[in-house]
């Protein structure tokens, strides 16, 4: 966590100085990886993991785009082998407070696997918010929070798990 808060000081100061000349974001495709910090809570089950992943969308203009990511985590305990993966298909909007810095959220669906000793998979919701800061040379840094909400399945349980998996990150994509 200490990294993430790190990472989210070094783009607020970056932000801040206001030494990047921009340009706003364009209808087109864009496509970017991420690193953050993941909780994870399903019935007892509350551990947090360090998460990666790649996120790619398209701007059908520039307030409205679909974003597509793939989550990853590392394990969630430190005995055992517990990791978590996610694949979403979302809405964005966009508000722009001049060429450089916008907001977004977002909403959507997402399917989940949680890897563990037992599998469980399941499909759910997501949201999520975040700042962006775009570059002139088409790249854009992100700082963004997602939450996912999904009924958990597994072979030979009668009852569904529900979980809730927050992740925040930060992210860098190109915009073609």
């Amino acid at each position: 966590m200490k990294r993430v808060s790190l990472l989210a000081l070094s783009l607020a100061s970056l932000i801040v100085s206001g030494s990047a000349m921009a340009v706003a974001d364009i209808e087109g495709y864009y496509l970017g990886a991420m690193a953050g910090h993941s909780q994870l809570e399903a019935g007892e089950f509350d551990e947090s993991a360090i998460s990666y992943g790649l996120y790619g969308g398209y701007y059908f203009s520039k307030n409205f785009a679909v974003e597509s990511t793939y989550v990853r985590t590392d394990n969630f305990v430190d005995v055992g082998d517990v990791k978590a993966n996610q694949l979403s298909f979302a809405a964005k909007f966009h508000h722009y407070f001049n060429d450089t810095y916008s907001m977004f959220i977002k909403a959507g669906i997402a399917a989940t696997k949680v890897e563990a000793d037992q599998d469980y998979d399941g499909n759910g919701w997501l949201w999520g918010a975040g700042f962006n800061m775009a570059f002139q040379n088409g790249v854009n840094v992100r700082v963004a929070y997602e939450m996912l909400y999904t009924d958990l399945d597994a072979t030979g349980l009668t009852d569904q798990l529900d979980s809730d998996w927050g992740n925040v990150y930060l992210g860098v994509h190109y915009q073609f």
